[in-house]
């Protein structure tokens, strides 16, 4: 499984020539279904002026067991909607890798994952220069599928 993340990793980060723009993000997500509450980190790359791929890792807060998700999006902006200028809406799809391992008590733990695919929208609106705003809700589907809504601000 490490060496699928780290391959699709350089192949959505390292692969791709003519980057414009590298941003790196922080925010809060919410699993709906499941009322996970984490935090993340995120880094967004345009590839060219229709396609971006982007990563995220979210860790959720939940007592007795250890959550976390790593999602790994295509983005495609050659869809324009409203004023470009001052926001811009992307779809997306990905890939949705779900995790969760928890201590027994009995000296060795249990843990489960399972891919999924994320279909969804980003919102970004400037904040200022160099800070924007991102809203990100989507549809988790495959086992453990779910709904799940981000939020935070691009570097």
């Amino acid at each position: 499984m490490k060496k699928f993340i780290a391959l699709a990793a350089f192949m959505v980060f390292g692969t791709v020539t003519g980057v414009s723009q590298f941003k790196f993000g922080a925010g809060a997500n919410l699993i709906l279904d499941d009322s996970f509450f984490g935090v993340g980190a995120r880094a967004h790359n345009t590839f060219t002026e229709d396609f971006a791929g982007q990563a995220s890792f979210h860790y959720y807060f939940e007592s007795g067991v250890t959550v976390w998700t790593l999602d790994l999006d295509v983005h495609y902006s050659g869809i324009e909607i409203g004023d470009v200028e001052s926001f811009s809406l992307t779809p997306f799809a990905g890939i949705n890798i779900f995790n969760v391992s928890a201590d027994t008590g009995l000296g060795f733990g249990v843990s489960a994952s399972s891919t999924n695919l994320n279909l969804g929208m980003n919102g970004t609106m400037p904040l200022t220069e160099s800070l924007d705003l991102y809203i990100e809700p989507k549809i988790i589907i495959g086992n453990g599928g779910s709904f799940a809504i981000a939020a935070g601000v691009y570097f």
